[in-house]
């Protein structure tokens, strides 16, 4: 067998040696991203999970829950060919789907799936497709493969190799929350706990990459060189063994090399028990055991563990593996272990920084042969030929994987990095050089926006990318318009670019790429721009534009519209409108709502209201926590309102924050039952804060609004933090051509006392109520303060540590000084006050709480609340 896989690597050196003459493959030439487009192709439908392409294009795609579709790439139709009834039991529902080598002429297609009421097993299948349907009485059953229907991991990939052999991937079916670390507990009852008892286990299907050989008769034989002869402790399918969760799988048709993604363990760090958690990236040349639950990674042993006393009998020697357990029923002297490709922890990876931080799931993609006789002008490039495709789906990113001549690692690089790929799961390259991806949606499960594209090159030019900007949406008649469409784009940077302008469909006269135009007639018009290169391609923007009746204008006049002043406001609200000349009181709706929470709103330079807890909800969205996190359904986790509601009653101790902050960076485990949370270490503190605030605010009280009429006053509590919000909104009369417009305005009001979470950022220190883990060059922000007439800050804290100072900053860290204020040591909780003068500023700032110590580091002080407080 290795003289065999010499002469096949010297095979895929020569190619490769070809290929390089024909092109040069280094990353600097690699094609511009802005040349490759996603194409939606069908979806909006429930998880989407793999998919398998026939030799004429077609996309056979199968769902979770047992569906079998395929979209028909000429006639752009997609149907649905029968449901397999599947069990949803645990992870194994349906997982994978291969076409038959042969099946352009015998329709066969075979499926990895748990079926109902069937026993405690996965099943390998071949159907057949007839008349558009796929023939459930057609089943020939292939292969069984055990499962304990209690949990997890049951793999889910399956393809086959040049020679007709079919390799599937199958999970350790082990529960992993009993640890982080190797699942090998040993004790009587704890059977399901225990991965030696199936990836180590040379007598299992479980936890491997199997080999065999479908006959036409439904049956399989077992090809030459497996892992393992049949014998009472070994079984001949097994070609690779010491898998955690392999999921996708690939094999190079030039080499016969095996690749396949290993979705592995949940530790954020390295301990006594064994390192931290990788996912892995896989190649094998030959049979053999890559570790699991043994060793992982860059084969890192783990320890031999008492599960019964938490203590470590030995470690593991990856050279001479052994598997002592009870539940073994295999060989006890196993294969050595074997390194992995790539592999990469939750946080940044040393020795592969190009794969970034953060949850993780390794999915395998295809590698791509590149045809220079294939027409399609879509397909890619040679600089992709014989490249490695890869995807994360917790990370939603593709990279593609360059191999020197003798098939090691030569660089990953970025591929469509500006694009945000929706949990990538599976990928093919098509017969036409398209790469075709399923992207499984926003969720774990339970999706509704799973969706299949197609990914095709752009070869020469390219069309531009029309953009258009209108001053106003709506106007009295006759209605003067600026239109611009200066913005468009054009990645060929040498092309000219030509533009032409449709009002409901009647071209304009102007061809700049910014033009006037004047509508007289009443009634709603659409706005249409084509922007065209020198080469005739174009691509186009439309708008709609309402004329015939002007926005109202609605403006609300307060004395002051920063931080509280006076206990009592006087406000009045002024409407304008061109076609109302008489303004209906009636129609002016004024609103007054006081927000508690001493985190407080503000108003954007637009106008709009955002919440200070915006923040949050976008560190949220830019990471991966909506993979296993809905907003108020549970997914794989709980929803974020589900903890919200939780930790309702310690909603108030400062120490909350920082417990659920320091969970989502080191990860957690047994709060919400058996699922993990991963780990998120490359997360900053303030990061990670700043998403509990957001969760936890889920079950604040919605603010109370009263009506108030068009002017008048309103009082306030100077010494309550919060922020009064006043709405004012006035709906018109409309045209009878067109409806009424309403517009509306917003004022905030800022109380002028700060508590801790009124502070917007923070250097190394935690924000509740009370800012605390005050240390050395730790500072707090607030953010956009309207500073004008303040003239001194009254401080409450304490410390035990003396020599604390606070230096007052405007705009930054190391800003203006704008005063000082020691603070005077005391009792912790023994609150003190001070005032500091400051000099006088103007207008909205950002200030800085700076907190310096010449003699200590730690513990400098904890602040409870800082009043803002005006000279008049």
């Amino acid at each position: 067998m290795k003289r065999v896989n010499q002469h096949v690597l010297l095979l895929g050196a020569v190619l490769a040696l070809l290929v390089a003459f024909q092109q040069d493959t280094s990353p600097s030439n690699a094609p511009d991203e802005h040349r490759f487009r996603e194409v939606f192709l069908t979806g909006n439908m429930p998880d989407l999970i793999e998919m398998d392409i026939a030799a004429n294009g077609d996309i056979y795609f199968i769902t979770m829950n047992g569906s079998v579709w395929v979209y028909d790439l000429r006639q752009k139709d997609t149907r649905l060919l029968g449901t397999v009834p599947t069990s949803h039991a645990t992870e194994a529902h349906m997982q994978a789907i291969v076409l038959d080598p042969g099946f352009s002429q015998n329709h066969r297609l075979f499926l990895l799936y748990a079926p109902v009421n069937k026993g405690k097993f996965n099943r390998v299948s071949r159907f057949t497709i007839q008349d558009d349907s796929l023939m459930l009485s057609s089943e020939k059953v292939v292969l069984e493969i055990p499962d304990s229907q209690h949990c997890c991991h049951a793999g889910g990939g399956m393809t086959f190799d040049k020679h007709g052999n079919l390799f599937i991937t199958t999970g350790d079916n082990t529960n992993p929350f009993g640890t982080n670390y190797s699942p090998s507990d040993e004790r009587p009852g704890r059977e399901e706990y225990d991965a030696q008892r199936s990836s180590a286990n040379t007598n299992d299907l479980r936890g491997k990459v199997l080999r065999i050989h479908p006959e036409d008769d439904g049956t399989y034989t077992i090809p030459p060189g497996n892992l393992f002869a049949k014998t009472e402790k070994t079984r001949p399918e097994i070609y690779i063994m010491g898998c955690r969760n392999p999921y996708r799988v690939t094999v190079d048709r030039d080499t016969d090399l095996l690749y396949w993604s290993e979705v592995g363990p949940d530790a954020s760090d390295t301990d006594r028990h064994g390192p931290r958690g990788y996912d892995e990236i896989n190649q094998a040349a030959k049979p053999g055991n890559h570790g699991w639950p043994l060793v992982i990674g860059n084969n890192e042993p783990y320890a031999k563990v008492d599960f019964a006393s938490e203590a470590v009998v030995s470690k593991i020697d990856p050279v001479h593996p052994i598997n002592s357990s009870p539940n073994n029923t295999g060989l006890r002297d196993l294969p050595p272990a074997q390194k992995p490709l790539i592999w990469y922890p939750y946080d940044n990876s040393a020795e592969f920084p190009q794969l970034g931080a953060g949850g993780r799931t390794a999915i395998m993609g295809p590698i791509y042969y590149y045809d220079p006789q294939n027409p399609s002008p879509a397909k890619f490039p040679a600089y992709f030929d014989r490249k490695l495709f890869i995807a994360d789906w917790m990370r939603n990113w593709l990279k593609v994987v360059s191999l020197t001549e003798q098939k090691q690692l030569k660089s990953i690089d970025a591929f469509m990095p500006s694009t945000t790929f929706r949990k990538p799961i599976s990928m093919k390259f098509g017969p036409d050089g398209s790469l075709y991806v399923i992207e499984h949606g926003a969720l774990w499960g339970n999706n509704k926006d799973s969706r299949l594209v197609r990914i095709d090159y752009i070869p020469g030019n390219r069309p531009p990318i029309a953009k258009l900007d209108a001053i106003a949406d709506a106007g009295a008649a006759p209605m003067p318009l600026q239109l611009s469409a200066s913005h468009s784009i054009d990645y060929d940077q040498a092309d000219q670019l030509t533009y032409r302008w449709l009002v409901d469909g009647r071209t304009l006269s102007p061809t700049s790429a910014n033009i006037r135009h004047v509508i007289t007639k009443p009634g709603r018009h659409f706005i249409k721009v084509i922007v065209s290169d020198k080469a005739g391609a174009s691509s186009s923007a439309e708008t709609s534009i309402l004329v015939g009746n002007s926005p109202p204008n609605v403006a609300v006049e307060l004395p002051d519209t920063g931080l509280l002043r006076t206990s009592t406001v006087t406000y009045r609200v002024r409407v304008t409108d061109a076609e109302d000349k008489q303004i209906d009181p009636q129609r002016i709706a004024v609103k007054l709502a006081f927000i508690p929470s001493s985190r407080a709103l503000m108003q954007s330079s637009s106008g709009a209201i955002v919440s200070e807890y915006q923040r949050g909800l976008t560190w949220i969205e830019e990471n991966d926590c909506k993979a296993c996190h809905a907003q108020a359904i549970k997914s794989v986790g709980p929803s974020f309102q589900m903890i919200a509601e939780r930790y309702q009653p310690q909603k108030k101790a400062p120490e909350l924050v920082a417990a659920l902050s320091r969970k989502i960076s080191k990860g957690g485990y047994g709060v919400w039952g058996e699922a993990n949370m991963s780990a998120h270490p490359q997360l900053a503190p303030d990061v990670t804060d700043e998403m509990v605030r957001y969760i936890l605010s889920l079950t604040d009280e919605m603010p109370v609004e009263r009506d108030l009429p068009v002017e008048g006053q309103f009082a306030v509590d100077l010494n309550q933090p919060g922020t009064y919000v006043l709405t004012a909104s006035y709906t018109d009369r409309g045209h009878k051509k067109i409806g009424p417009i309403t517009r509306q305005t917003s004022k905030v009001l800022r109380s002028p006392v700060f508590t801790g979470q009124d502070f917007d950022k923070g250097l190394e220190l935690r924000r509740s109520n009370i800012l605390t883990g005050i240390n050395r060059a730790s500072y707090a922000m607030a953010q956009q303060v309207d500073m004008t007439g303040v003239r001194a800050l009254d401080f409450q804290f304490v410390s035990e540590t003396p020599g604390t100072v606070i230096r007052l900053r405007s705009d930054s860290p190391t800003g203006d000084v704008l005063g000082e204020v020691p603070v005077p040591t005391g009792k912790w909780k023994a609150w003190q006050e001070r005032s500091v003068p400051i000099k006088a500023l103007t207008g909205r700032h950002d200030i800085y709480l700076c907190f310096e110590n010449r003699n200590s580091i730690f513990s400098l002080a904890e602040v409870k609340a800082v009043t803002f407080r005006r000279s008049d």
